[in-house]
This record gives C-alpha cells, sequence and structure tokens, in this order.
C-alpha cells in the first residue's frame, strides 16, 4: 500500500482484493483506468496503471489477468509505448517467519521479486534517510518501526528487540485482557496473512468496558492497546469510514507470536479465541483471512525444481510442530473453522487430508472418508473436491499391502475406483473459465491399479479367482488412460518453467507396463511397441534412444500409403530419426505421402495431421518451389478447429510445449527439436530480448497488423501466435523465430524490424 501512495501522482494506482473476482470485467477496468480521459481536454490521457494483487494465490489471477488484459488491449486496438498495466503481487510466503520448514514460492522467471534483503545501492540510501529521518525528527524517528526493520536487513532480532520488558509483564500479569487478546489476534493474521488487518469499530466492539483500568464507559482502542501502541498501525484504506488496525511489520507480528507461546499461549489457544471472539457472527467479513490461514497451502521449490505444495497451512504445520505432533489441536481447529464456514467445503476437504496423512488411530481412515463425504455433500460438482475420497481409499489400500486380506482389499479397491471414476465424471463437465483441467481422477485410478496389480494372488484359490479376473477387467480402463497422459505430457506441461514432477510419468508408464506385458516380453519392449502406436508416443524417442525407432522403420514404411492414421506415424517416426542424423525418407517423399492425403479434404482431422502439413510444407526461400502445395492459412483455420474440439478442454492453461523450430537446414533437417538447443538459446526463445539471436535457428519475416502477427511469406500472410502478447505493441514489420505446438505456429523472441529501439511492453 505504501508503494501505490507514493506513486499516485505518476501512475494510476488500483488495489485487486476479491478473490472471486471477474477476470474479464477486471481487465475492462484496468483498461479503462489507462484509457482515463483528460479532464481538461476530454481526450485520452494514457497513464500506466499499478495494479496491486492482493487476492489467493491458488486461484492463479495473475495469469489469467494477462491473458485478459491482452485480449481486451487487441480487441480495443489499443497502440501504445506506454505500459499499460504494472502488475504488483503480493506473496505472504516472503514475510512468514514460522517455524514450520520455509521455503520458496514459485514465482515465473519474467516476474521482478522485491525481497527481504537490500542491493549495497539500496543499505546506502536507507542509511542516508535514516539520518534525514534522524535530524528531522529526534528520538520519534526511533518509532518508524517498519522503516528501522528495512534499514537494518530485514534481521528478525531488530523486530525481537521491539518487545519491550513492559510487554511482556502485561502479558504476564493478563492473558485474558481485551489488550492482550486483541494484540495476539494481530499477530496471528499479520505474521500468516501479512497486510491483513481488523476493523477499528470490531476491535472497540470486542473490548470489555467492565475489565478496562479507564474510567471511560466505552474506552476508546487507543487507551486500551496503550502498552502495545507502538507496535500498532492505525489506518484509513480507500473511502472507508471504519479505520484498520494492524502491526506494523510482519516481522513483529513474527516476533509477538513467538512472544506469546513462550508465555504458555500457543498457536492454536490464538486461532480458537479468533475463532470464537472474532469471526463467529461475522464469518462473512473474514472468509478470506481463514481461508489463507487454515486452508491455504504454499508451493515449495523453484522452477524446474518445483516440489509441489506442502501438506497443509503454514498455521496447521507450526501447530503440529509447536505441540510435537498433537492432532487433536489442529482437527478441533479444523472442526471449528468447517462449523462456522458452513457451505465452505474446504475446511472439510482438510480435516480429511488430516486424518489420512497425520492421524496414526485405527479408525483414521474410517473418520477420513467421513469428512471426505461431507465435503463432497457441501459441493458435489467440484472434482478436486471429489478428489480427496479418492486419496483416503488409495491411501487404505496401500496401508493393506502387506495383509493377505483379499477380500478387503479388492472391496477398498472398487470404491477407491468409484472414487476417482466420480471426480473424473466431474472434471469433464466442470467450468473452463479460470481453472485447469483436474487430471486427478485419471492419475489417481492408475495408481490405485498399481498398487491392486502388485497385491495380484495365485489365481487357483476361488476367492483369489475374482480377485484376478477384476484386475484383469481394468486393462481397458488403464490403457485408455495412458492414452490420455501420452499426449497430454507429450504436448505440455505445467507452466513455461515447471516440469511435470518425474513420479508422474514413472507411475503411468510403470502401469501400462504391469497390465500389458506378456509371456517372456520385457516391460521395455511392451512400452515401446505401445509408443510406436501413436504420436505422442513416437514424439517420447526424440528423449531417449531412437535405436528401438529404426528397427521398427521397415515395418512402418511398408504400411498402406492410404491409412491416413499410420501415414502420419511413418512421416513423424522419419522426422524423428532425422533429428538424430540417422537414415531416414527424403523430405520430398513424406511431402508426397501427406499431400496426396490432403487433397481428399476429409473432415475431422486430427490437430496432428495438420501439424505435419505445416512442419513439411512452411515456405522457405531455401527449398525448391512444391507445385500445388496445401494452403496454409486454411490448414491453419481446420487446425484451430480441431485443436479445440480434442484439445482445449484438457490443455487449457497448460503450457503448450514447442515441438520443433524452424531452423536454417534444408529438408528434415530444416526441423530443430527443442533438445537440440541449450538453456540460454531457450531462455533467450522464451524471455530474451528482441536483439537476441539463436544461431540455428531461422528468422521469419513478419507483420504485426490489427494487435495481430503474421508471417509473412510468398504473397502468404499466415496468422501465428505470439508467444508473449505483451510484445505486440503496435503494428509493424516484424521478425521472429518460429516454433510450433499442438496448437500452431508460435512467434519466439518479437522484434520490430523498422525502429531498432526496445519497445516497452503492455503488461509488466
Amino acid at each position: 500500500m505504501q508503494v501505490l501512495w507514493h506513486f499516485r501522482k505518476d501512475l494510476r494506482c488500483a488495489r485487486v482484493i476479491d478473490s472471486d473476482l471477474d477476470t474479464e470485467q477486471l481487465a475492462k477496468q484496468v483498461l479503462d483506468l489507462f484509457l482515463l480521459s483528460n479532464e481538461q481536454h476530454a481526450e485520452h490521457d494514457q497513464k500506466t496503471v499499478l495494479l496491486l494483487l492482493d487476492t489467493n494465490d491458488e486461484l492463479l489471477v495473475k495469469s489469467i489477468l494477462r491473458k485478459k488484459l491482452n485480449k481486451e488491449i487487441h480487441e480495443r486496438s489499443i497502440s501504445t509505448d506506454t505500459p499499460a498495466v504494472i502488475i504488483f503481487n503480493c506473496s505472504p510466503a516472503v514475510f512468514n517467519c514460522s517455524p514450520a520448514d520455509s521455503a520458496t514460492v514459485v514465482r515465473s522467471k519474467d516476474d521482478v521479486k522485491l525481497l527481504m534483503k537490500l542491493s549495497t545501492e539500496e543499505r546506502k540510501r536507507f542509511d542516508q534517510k535514516k539520518e534525514e529521518l534522524k535530524k528531522k525528527y529526534k528520538k520519534m524517528s526511533q518509532k518508524f518501526l517498519a522503516f528501522n526493520i528495512m534499514q537494518g536487513g530485514f534481521q528478525k532480532e531488530d523486530a525481537e528487540k521491539l518487545i519491550t520488558q513492559e510487554m511482556v509483564n502485561h502479558i504476564e500479569k493478563d492473558t485474558k485482557s481485551s489488550s492482550t487478546r486483541l494484540l495476539s489476534f494481530l499477530a496471528l493474521i499479520n505474521s500468516y496473512v501479512p497486510g491483513s488487518h481488523l476493523s477499528k469499530l470490531v476491535c472497540e466492539e470486542f473490548i470489555d468496558p467492565t475489565k478496562q483500568p479507564s474510567d471511560e464507559k466505552n474506552p476508546k482502542l487507543e487507551t486500551i492497546m496503550k502498552p502495545f501502541e507502538d507496535l500498532i498501525v492505525i489506518f484509513s484504506e480507500g473511502e472507508q469510514e471504519d479505520r484498520c488496525v494492524r502491526l506494523a511489520h510482519p516481522m513483529i507480528a513474527d516476533a509477538c507470536l513467538n512472544m506469546f507461546t513462550e508465555h504458555k499461549l500457543t498457536r492454536s489457544d490464538i486461532a480458537l479465541d479468533f475463532l470464537n471472539s472474532m469471526v463467529k457472527g461475522k464469518e462473512s467479513n473474514y472468509g478470506q483471512i481463514c481461508k489463507k490461514i487454515f486452508i491455504t497451502r504454499l508451493e515449495t521449490g523453484q522452477g524446474k525444481e518445483l516440489k509441489g505444495k506442502k501438506k497443509f497451512s503454514t498455521l496447521i504445520l507450526d501447530i503440529m510442530h509447536e505441540s510435537g505432533n498433537n492432532n487433536n489441536q489442529c482437527i478441533h481447529l479444523l472442526e471449528m473453522a468447517a462449523n462456522l464456514f458452513s457451505t465452505d467445503p474446504y475446511y472439510l476437504q482438510t480435516l480429511a487430508r488430516f486424518y489420512y496423512i497425520k492421524v496414526k488411530e485405527d479408525n483414521k481412515y474410517e473418520m477420513a472418508e467421513t469428512w471426505a463425504e461431507e465435503a463432497i455433500n457441501r459441493d458435489p460438482k467440484k472434482s478436486d473436491i471429489r478428489d480427496t475420497l479418492g486419496q483416503v481409499h488409495k491411501h487404505h489400500l496401500q496401508s493393506k499391502k502387506k495383509t493377505l486380506d483379499v477380500k478387503e482389499c479388492l472391496a477398498i479397491t472398487k470404491t477407491a475406483i468409484d472414487a476417482f471414476k466420480d471426480e473424473e465424471k466431474a472434471a469433464e463437465v466442470e467450468s473452463e473459465e479460470n481453472t485447469t483441467f483436474n487430471n486427478r481422477g485419471c492419475f489417481g485410478f492408475l495408481q490405485v491399479c498399481n498398487v491392486i496389480h502388485e497385491m495380484r494372488p495365485n489365481p487357483k484359490n476361488p476367492l483369489e479367482q475374482e480377485h484376478s479376473d477384476y484386475i484383469s477387467g481394468l486393462r481397458g480402463d488403464v490403457e485408455s488412460r495412458y492414452d490420455f497422459f501420452e499426449w497430454y505430457l507429450a504436448f505440455s506441461r505445467p507452466s513455461l518453467n515447471t516440469e511435470e514432477p518425474d513420479y508422474f510419468h514413472e507411475d503411468v508408464e510403470e502401469c501400462y507396463k504391469k497390465y500389458f506385458t506378456q509371456g517372456e516380453q520385457t516391460d521395455e519392449t511392451t512400452l515401446n511397441e505401445k509408443k510406436m502406436k501413436s504420436f505422442g508416443g513416437l514424439l517420447h524417442f526424440l528423449k531417449s534412444d531412437t535405436n528401438v525407432l529404426k528397427e521398427h522403420q521397415s515395418a512402418l514404411k511398408h504400411l498402406q500409403s492410404d491409412n491416413e492414421t499410420q501415414t502420419v506415424l511413418y512421416i513423424l517416426a522419419n522426422i524423428v530419426l532425422s533429428q538424430s542424423g540417422e537414415q531416414c525418407e527424403q523430405a520430398e517423399d513424406l511431402q508426397a505421402r501427406l499431400q496426396k492425403l490432403w487433397l481428399r479434404e476429409i473432415q475431422d482431422r486430427s490437430p496432428e495431421f495438420y501439424l505435419l502439413i505445416l512442419l513439411l510444407f512452411w515456405p522457405d526461400e531455401t527449398q525448391p518451389g512444391i507445385t500445388n502445395p496445401p494452403n496454409l492459412e486454411k490448414c491453419l483455420k481446420k487446425m484451430h478447429h480441431s485443436y479445440k474440439e480434442k484439445y482445449q478442454k484438457y490443455l487449457r492453461r497448460r503450457y503448450l510445449v514447442p515441438l520443433f523450430f524452424f531452423g536454417k537446414g534444408t529438408g528434415l533437417q530444416r526441423l530443430v527439436h527443442a533438445l537440440k538447443l541449450d538453456q540460454i538459446d531457450l531462455e533467450l526463445l522464451t524471455e530474451g530480448h528482441g536483439h537476441a539471436d539463436v544461431e540455428c535457428l531461422q528468422r521469419i519475416n513478419g507483420e504485426v497488423k490489427n494487435q495481430e502477427v503474421f508471417a509473412v511469406r510468398d504473397g502468404q500472410q499466415i496468422p501465428v501466435t505470439p508467444h508473449n502478447p505483451s510484445s505486440v505493441c503496435k503494428p509493424g514489420q516484424v521478425s521472429f523465430y518460429l516454433g510450433f505446438t499442438i496448437r500452431g505456429p508460435v512467434a519466439y523472441n518479437i522484434r520490430y524490424e523498422e525502429n531498432r529501439k526496445s519497445h516497452v511492453n503492455r503488461v509488466i
């Protein structure tokens, strides 16, 4: 908020605090603010909007908003060298210094991180400012607590020194006084939700005047909180009449929490008191704060080192650490929160997860199942809520792996599979807006099949024969889900800088091998034969040994030339072999095969077919002219329609991997797979400046018109998707590197050719 205030004259500042906002409407409002008419001249007076996103990170608001902003800029035909928006994002993990295992929240590489660490230049300027404040305000400058903490380099000790003996004595004297409890509430929310606050009016209503040292009938908050006045900030937010109360800095909140725990007032005690005394009866006022405190799980790791989310919210983990893994405190706390927020399924989901992950008692899975089912009852349409029930049964089954009770294991397997199938159905019909497709039901199904197959019994026993028959009956379902993940993982990944965890690929492939390896055949042979039969599977050989592909090349060559599916696989196999320098069919022969199929004008072709058309027929001055080549503009329209019908629902909000780039060679050698590029080149393509050059790739000439990018070649204007829409800042001649995803051609590292000066992105 201080940053917004500082730039209020130079930028148009706004803050977003509603996580359930409509991102499309927000994008419109932000651009209205950017184009706000000048009062004197009644014309657009463009001024950059500094937008503070103070929302729930789990909803991925920032990423969604960027796309909506670029879409809105395109629709309004806004052309500007001035940034339209600078997105300023809040992150609770930056400040939290809690006992739980600390980790860095994942951020995109193009983000600028504001760290709790001063550069040499920043430290010098802070030191100069401190001297100015001392001269101007004398001893009063010592009360500028947030500034002093920053000037000192965000040292934990500086915050702890602010806790005076007078404060400690006050707390020891009466832990139940209004002032002590209010301080504990502020410490709780400011530590776990930095930037949050309480209403001054609500704080004053909380005060019991009969237990105060003042003779006033309704003593002021400042009077009651006198012992802690130096730690507290009372301020106005926007145009609200009611004033707000918070601690001066999140590190002070951490220090206060530690002080309370040292004096026998635990985090659990404070959180329960907060729910009972502040939240109860006013649940709508505390929905977001409570969700961040009790539910939100922070992601750990960085970029490709992403390790996934923590098991629980930071507070729950801290209570476990503080109490020596006393489960009852966390259970009681979550049950109370679930009762207060009686329509929210996520508190019950967290309870179910807590039981099957943390609780040791024998009835843990029964209790987890109960809470998971109640969560589903609160919102049956949410697939991620349904996932928890499947996870409960899956973990229950894993716990029974060493038992010999075949009947019980079979029963648990059936309930787990039913739960994951129900989740899959919910995911299929779920709203596509603002969410990724939930693949956890499909993946959980395969994990359960993995476990039950490991327990496969001796079929001579009649009871165990039923078990064996049931496992055999799963083969079709296993194969269909393997097929899904084969193209899903080949064409996409979670984000530009985030790979799927290794166990994901391993579990999917392991399950297929278990169910389809027969006789003397090895697991790897089974898997390779499967991969030879699909587009996504063949792409896998770009990352592994192409000898398998060479062994099967002759078989592929003798396939019927009029079978479109087989021809597509044969052409791709040759492209894959060419990437390793292996002997393969000439590009001209492959073009002839593909052109013959193109002339048939078949409807409802796959995106893979159109991708090969683009790869083999993309116009190139170094290539000899092709008689009657496919119309690429027509091809792209069909490809986009096919992608929308077949893949868009499943790959939404995932990063589409560039399968090939357009290089400088001839024939098939002009196609360059991403693995042939080193990490520096890949970063230049996706994140680098327009002046960057990638030696082995060819720059394509193009043009920007009406916010759209076109490749210009041989009189054709072929639309391409900009990898970074923000780099398309105005009409003009451009050049770029060309990549191909399953959705179509993509322009990387766009450079404006008529003016080599750097152009400012419109959305930062």
